[in-house]
């Protein structure tokens, strides 16, 4: 009897054509993926070559030169008695600055020495309450060395002047800062800090600048 032939798909040289096929057709496909990323990322990088610097300065804005600190505004300084500065929330006036003389015999400054005191104004021109704190808010420098508060010159001046308490929106609050320094004292410097006055206040510093005269 003669072998009956094998159908022809169960050949098996007929299934390795096919898996043969089958491989050089998914090969293709890959290297077709892989150049098409290819090309995507080459085209994003010549974008990024060609494109302008993000950070290019703005027109009409003022750069600073490299190397240079950038500008700054100038701080606000008052010179003498009857100036006024304001600020984003406050008005800050030296309404005087004299020289206090004592005939107490118990408060008398040292020898070589005088008081000084300065009457300041301070407006609350915002619509919040702020706590004004002489211990917090100021600091004086004598010829550029720190000094603090004589607070016996309060006494002398006839009651309780100390710039310390509330200050509601819309008020008003008056007090002097008292210092003993040298009788032959050339500057007084005063630092007002603003921002001391709440945790969110940006009004920055005021500075009180007198020479003796």
């Amino acid at each position: 009897m003669e072998k009956a032939k094998k159908k022809w798909y169960k050949q098996w040289w007929i299934w390795f054509i096919i898996v043969v096929i089958i491989g050089a057709i998914g090969a293709n496909l890959n290297s077709s993926d892989k150049a098409a990323t290819n090309n995507q990322v080459n085209e994003a990088d010549d974008k990024a070559v060609g494109a302008e610097p993000t950070d290019k300065p703005e027109e009409g804005v003022d750069q600073a030169e490299p190397g240079e600190p950038a500008a700054k505004d100038d701080d606000n300084v008052i010179t003498a008695a009857g100036q006024t500065i304001q600020t984003k929330n406050f008005k800050i006036t030296v309404e005087q600055f004299e020289k206090v003389e004592s005939d107490n015999e118990f408060l008398q400054p040292e020898e070589g020495n005088e008081f000084l005191s300065i009457g300041l104004l301070i407006e609350n021109i915002s619509e919040k309450d702020y706590i004004v704190s002489s211990a917090v808010m100021f600091s004086a420098y004598q010829d550029g060395f720190s000094i603090n508060e004589d607070l016996s010159v309060h006494v002398l001046k006839g009651g309780d002047t100390t710039l310390n308490g509330d200050l509601a929106a819309g008020k008003k609050m008056k007090g002097n800062l008292t210092y003993q320094v040298p009788s032959d004292w050339e500057e007084l410097e005063v630092q007002v800090d603003l921002t001391a006055l709440s945790f969110f206040n940006d009004d920055g510093k005021v500075k009180i600048l007198l020479q003796n005269q």
